[in-house]
């Protein structure tokens, strides 16, 4: 087999990793949520980079901290011959509330980063029947700003609610939402903020085990369907009924101890409502977008708390193995969903930012050895949880942009088109994250030579929607992602997220034509 050019390369891999995100069959229902757009090159994160999801927004005063104050300088120092370590210092009221308050800050940026990491409204550009639901991800604008916008200009149907249903609406509204009282050590302020309730936790989390089974059933169906390897069509003849059980198994739990039947039908009821009085929804959801605002302690601008379950998820069971060999290679060439770019010319092969060119992208013309190639990874799927967005009332009939305002009259959340076009075409819904990344070849010296000059000149190297090593930014802190070569694999450190799952909504807002009371 001959070389194969880097940018065909991650295409092909594309094309796999689609098919294994949303193909089905019977058991496993092909996903009609199937636009993904993603980061090129991925964001590397640190387990650490999600405590607030665990801990929450309450400092706690930690070890490693008490271990930096007993040094000199605020560093860990190992003691000379004879000399003993460094006594730890006296914990007094004083120095627990600086460590708190330190801890505090700590969370705080750390929502803050992912909060506005996740609220972005996708680049549909490329989207039509024919392949192309796969995009580099382009962000359009801020989601939480749009749907600020959306809920401010709006003119909703009048009508008024009998008491009863009125009661029960807020029966229903307690059952999926909580407030609670964030406490800012700092300055002692209180802040009202919207959770997600233990009902619609338990939701998610078992949504999560369920697609964690269907995508380890759909990885096994693939790799036996290629037969490629012998392992694979035995892995697959043997425990084919066992990956299936899971996948029963997981939406029975998801349907018994996840609530999932009671959920939904709450949310039926609810979008059943809207269309009777629109006015107390509305009401209630600009409220609740309000209460989910928090102040950047750095940047000092607001953001809306957003968060995924599980919390632990970079620790949690649940990773599937995800593989790419050379026969994988020109299977997926040809696959439709393979074909795909960013425009303008822009490839997704091996590239480098920054550094000694100067903020430009560079890339490696060379190709790879395609007889030696393997790339494999763990993969997940992480839900995004955002309490203060209520997609049911976007997709509602019972809605328009206020017809008495020239800016906001000809507005549209979506067109319905292909592609769609509008403030909010889609919006992410999924966090697809992957970890234990390793790149096997030979003959690949060129490719390594670019990555370590690049990395050497102060620059980042990715691979398509991966990345490989360098300097980073993100958010308001930097970092570096490592790798190590032993002349045949590179080995990549830590997690990242190389992309998203978006749900696209329909033509939106479309009122019903025999609405003629608005307000």
């Amino acid at each position: 087999m001959g070389d194969v050019l880097p940018s065909q390369l991650a295409n092909s891999i594309m094309g796999k990793l689609y098919d294994v995100l949303t193909n089905g069959d019977e058991t496993v229902p092909k996903s009609e949520d199937n636009f993904f757009t993603w980061c090129t090159p991925g964001i590397p994160f640190e387990a650490g980079d999600f405590e607030f999801l665990s801990q929450g927004l309450t400092g706690v005063v930690k070890q490693s901290a008490l271990s930096e104050l007993a040094a000199p300088g605020g560093t860990t120092q190992p003691s000379g011959e004879g000399q003993p370590a460094p006594a730890a210092p006296t914990l007094t009221p004083e120095l627990m509330d600086k460590l708190l308050a330190q801890d505090v800050g700590k969370l705080y940026m750390q929502a803050e980063n992912f909060s506005r990491l996740v609220d972005f409204v996708p680049d549909v550009s490329g989207i039509d029947d024919r392949f192309a639901k796969l995009n580099v991800m382009n962000n359009e604008g801020s989601l939480s700003d749009r749907y600020e916008y959306a809920l401010r200009m709006s003119q909703v149907m009048q009508t008024e609610l009998p008491e009863e249903t009125k009661k029960k609406i807020e029966k229903f509204r307690a059952l999926l939402s909580v407030k609670k009282i964030k406490k800012n050590l700092i300055d002692d302020s209180e802040t009202e903020v919207i959770e997600s309730s233990p009902l619609v936790v338990l939701y998610n989390e078992k949504l999560k085990a369920y697609e964690d089974a269907a995508l380890e059933y759909n990885a096994r169906r693939i790799d036996a369907l290629a037969g490629d390897s012998p392992k694979a069509v035995h892995y697959w003849a043997v425990n084919a009924s066992t990956l299936r059980n899971r996948v029963k198994a997981a939406m029975n739990d998801w349907v018994t101890n996840g609530y999932k039947n009671d959920y939904e039908a709450i949310a039926a009821f609810i979008d059943q409502v809207m269309q009777r009085d629109m006015t107390l929804l509305k009401a209630e959801y600009r409220d609740t977008l309000e209460k989910a605002k928090l102040t950047g302690l750095a940047s000092g601008s607001d953001f809306y708390y957003t968060s995924v379950v599980p919390g632990n998820f970079v620790k949690a069971s649940g990773w599937t193995q995800f593989s790419f060999g050379s026969a994988d290679i020109s299977r997926y060439s040809s696959s439709s969903h393979s074909k795909w770019s960013a425009g303008g010319g822009f490839s997704i092969g091996l590239f480098s930012i920054g550094g000694s060119a100067g903020g430009s992208k560079s890339h490696y013309a060379g190709g790879f050895d395609n007889s030696s190639f393997r790339l494999s990874f763990s993969i997940t799927q992480v839900p995004i949880v955002r309490p203060w967005l209520k997609s049911a009332f976007l997709s509602s009939k019972a809605w328009r942009f206020d017809q008495s305002n020239l800016e906001a009259k000809g507005q549209m959340i979506s067109d319905g088109g292909k592609p769609p076009k509008g403030m909010i075409p889609a919006y992410p819904t999924t966090m697809v994250c992957v970890k234990d990344l390793e790149l096997s070849m030979s003959n690949s010296s060129g490719m390594h030579e670019f990555t370590k000059s690049s990395i050497g000149g102060g620059g980042f190297v990715g691979f398509g929607p991966f990345a490989v090593g360098g300097n980073y930014q993100k958010g308001r802190s930097a970092g570096k992602s490592n790798y190590h070569w032993d002349g045949q694999t590179m080995k990549v450190e830590g997690m990242q997220v190389i992309g998203f799952k978006c749900h696209v909504l329909p033509k939106c807002p479309d009122p019903i034509p025999t609405i003629t009371q608005w307000v």
